[in-house]
């Protein structure tokens, strides 16, 4: 069984390709599963299962994955950015995305923000349909909303604010009108409809942390999503000579510690987030390390499904579920507490063949008590109970 998932899985990551993705440099991201109670939206990235998360680093102590321009500063040495990176995790049909933004604070930079165009802008550009790019007439910049959440597409964040097309009334292409009498040809696209977020700013510093939950019907299938990041850099010094964001940037393509060197001579890092998509990473959601284990039974294979007690019962603050599966089907385990909020996902749809099967719980940021596992495949519905005992 564990061949035909490996096989599955290859196909499916060979339909996403598709011939499409010949001959463009894309790199490749594993990004690990995460329970979604495990991380709280505020801004901060002090949970622990952010230690395990998939790295996008573009300007660190060990060096520049960047594209950037000197936009009339040709004395610049390196991107006026102490650090620069983003950490990638993924529940359920959810892309978690922490991304911290360290900028230098002097006479033309610091954190500012005065609509879109001028000053700081962040780019979060998402797709699953690699054969399918962005327009590139280089006249319509409104970040291909009409095509959220599936893609290509980016989010345009000012400040605290997170936007599709800044909340602007944008022209919807024929070909994603749904209503027969043309009433969509225009609409106002909220970011809301798809994301929750969380943002800190601290102008002082130059710091800008921002948290998101992104929807992405794709991330669920564990097929592979389209990712980059890019933006502009601007300060309230250098407006006025600008008269514009003077600085853009992109994630992908770059030239490994050659932040201002051009990887395509196209002389735009914008354009790689606003008009094309052809070098977006390529993200893979992996289960990580909330996999389920495959064990062998002394009885054969089993015949029905059947959620067996935990053990140790009472725990503190591990326990292993071992459920058993008859037939492959899509397997869902979850925890719940005594009032009935689900509290842990630990397995989350993924396709089990014929056996038995174990995953460890771990409730170490869970109060003693009373909790309820619950086991749901095949229109089957099992639970039990089990103590936490601290």
């Amino acid at each position: 069984m564990r061949r035909f998932k490996l096989f599955s899985i290859g196909l499916l990551l060979m339909l996403c390709f598709g011939s499409f993705v010949l001959g463009q440099d894309r790199i490749s991201l594993d990004v690990p599963i995460v329970d979604p109670t495990a991380i709280t939206l505020d801004a901060v990235m002090n949970e622990a299962a952010w230690s395990g998360a998939a790295e996008v680093n573009l300007v660190t102590s060990a060096g520049y994955n960047i594209f950037s321009l000197y936009y009339g500063r040709e004395g610049l040495l390196e991107p006026e950015y102490d650090e620069y990176y983003a950490r990638l995790l993924w529940s359920e049909d959810t892309l978690f995305a922490f991304i911290h933004i360290d900028e230098i604070v002097n006479d033309s930079s610091g954190l500012y923000w005065d609509g879109q165009w001028v000053g700081d802008q962040l780019f979060v550009s998402l797709s699953n349909r690699f054969g399918v790019d962005l327009p590139d007439d280089g006249f319509e910049y409104d970040g291909n909303v009409y095509a959220a959440p599936d893609g290509p597409y980016h989010y345009l964040i000012l400040g605290d604010q997170v936007t599709l097309n800044n909340e602007a009334l944008t022209n919807v292409p024929e070909e994603y009108r749904k209503c027969v009498d043309q009433s969509d040809s225009q609409k106002v696209f909220l970011a809301s409809d798809y994301t929750r977020w969380a943002v800190s700013i601290d102008t002082i510093n130059g710091v800008w942390n921002l948290e998101l939950a992104i929807y992405h019907p794709d991330v669920n299938a564990q097929g592979c999503v389209g990712f980059n990041i890019g933006g502009s850099q601007g300060s309230w010094q250098n407006d006025p000579i600008a008269g514009d964001a003077y600085a853009y940037y992109t994630w992908q393509p770059n030239i490994p510690d050659d932040p201002f060197g051009d990887p395509f001579g196209n002389g735009d890092p914008g354009f790689y987030n606003l008009n094309n998509s052809q070098y977006w990473a390529v993200l893979n959601f992996v289960p990580g390390p909330l996999d389920v284990k495959e064990e062998e039974s002394p009885l054969g294979p089993p015949t029905a499904f059947n959620l067996l007690q935990n053990y140790p019962n009472p725990f503190n603050p591990t326990t292993t579920i071992k459920f058993e599966v008859p037939k492959q089907s899509a397997v869902y385990l979850k925890i719940y507490n005594v009032v009935g909020e689900q509290v842990a996902n630990l397995v989350n749809g993924e396709v089990l063949g014929n056996g038995t099967y174990s995953v460890t719980f771990d409730a170490g940021n869970l109060s003693s008590g009373i909790y309820f596992y619950e086991l749901r495949a095949d229109n089957i519905i099992q639970s039990k109970k089990m103590v936490l005992l601290k």
